[in-house]
């Protein structure tokens, strides 16, 4: 403990002067230095991109069924099933080279296999709002642009019924009997590879003055009208479904006539009801769908 150097009493706090005889202590001593900052930590390393992913779709219809069994690992019974549904099944969804081996262990059981960038089975469809039906053309509104479509320019319709449901919630304790419309959907999928989809609701969309009666019935008329030859593919129905948050509604006329109808609290606002459907689910299954059909009008020879 240092002390004051004339009258030699101790100090227990160094200071300037004596605080008993007011004598000079001397130099201030010098501050400890600051700890040196620690060194800063490298930037992490940029976390590897998730391996691009392919989706293993193999063809039901003509396969053998027991072929089928030994490839997937099933009952005969439930192998049979399939081939008598027959259509495509998407199989697994695997990194792309995890893909293409297992599509090339499902060729050696006989079986017709198509591998589909998983990207290429996501591309988001435009989604229509309205417009008009013609002798064999569609005129359509969507939200970004007008799209033409002519019969003979399609390369698959796929359509499929969507459930809609509310989300059960805890803050509503009273027994909910309401229940939400099925909804119908239909897209569009033109031949030029790099058009995207078209996308119709039949709840939302504005057939006009030329809707006579229900709005799914009306859509079956206008596809029927550009079909052509393409295929139409319902198989969507054939899947439990997926549900998850709806998106909302495009900003047309009908779909904001639709929201009106929304209950009310007891403050008078809205009650905030989360509405869940498996529209995701159909434009994946669609996306995959007009895949394969892409590949199956490619000329002879070409890679799958």
């Amino acid at each position: 403990m240092d002390s004051c150097p004339v009258c030699h009493r101790p100090l227990a706090v160094a200071r300037a002067t004596c605080v008993y005889c007011g004598a000079p202590l001397g130099p201030e001593p010098a501050a400890a230095p600051e700890p040196a900052p620690p060194p800063a930590e490298a930037p992490p390393a940029a976390a590897a991109e998730a391996p691009a992913r392919s989706l293993v779709v193999l063809e039901a219809e003509g396969a053998s069924p027991g072929a089928l069994a030994d490839a997937l690992a099933l009952p005969a019974y439930e192998a049979a099933l399939l081939v008598r549904r027959g259509g495509f099944h998407l199989h697994r969804v695997l990194d792309a080279a995890a893909a293409g081996e297992e599509s090339a262990r499902l060729a050696t059981f006989g079986l017709r296999v198509f591998v589909v960038p998983e990207a290429e089975a996501r591309v988001r469809p435009l989604r229509a709002l309205g417009g008009e039906r013609a002798d064999g053309v569609l005129t359509l509104r969507t939200e970004e642009e007008a799209v033409t479509v002519r019969r003979g320019a399609l390369l698959l319709v796929v359509q499929g019924a969507i459930t809609r449901e509310y989300q059960p919630s805890p803050r509503r304790r009273r027994v909910d009997t309401a229940r939400l419309d099925e909804g119908y959907r239909v897209h569009l999928h033109p031949r030029e590879a790099a058009a995207r989809p078209v996308e119709i609701d039949s709840a939302t969309f504005e057939f006009g003055p030329a809707l006579k009666g229900s709005g799914r019935i009306e859509l079956d008329l206008w596809v029927e009208e550009i079909l052509g030859g393409a295929p139409c593919d319902g198989g969507f129905r054939r899947l439990p479904p997926a549900l998850g948050p709806a998106e909302p509604e495009p900003r047309g006329a009908v779909a904001a006539a639709g929201t009106l109808g929304l209950a009310k609290g007891r403050d008078g606002k809205r009650e905030g009801l989360v509405v869940l459907d498996n529209v995701a689910q159909f434009r994946f299954y669609s996306g995959w769908r007009a895949a394969v059909q892409r590949r199956l009008t490619r000329p002879a020879g070409t890679s799958s």
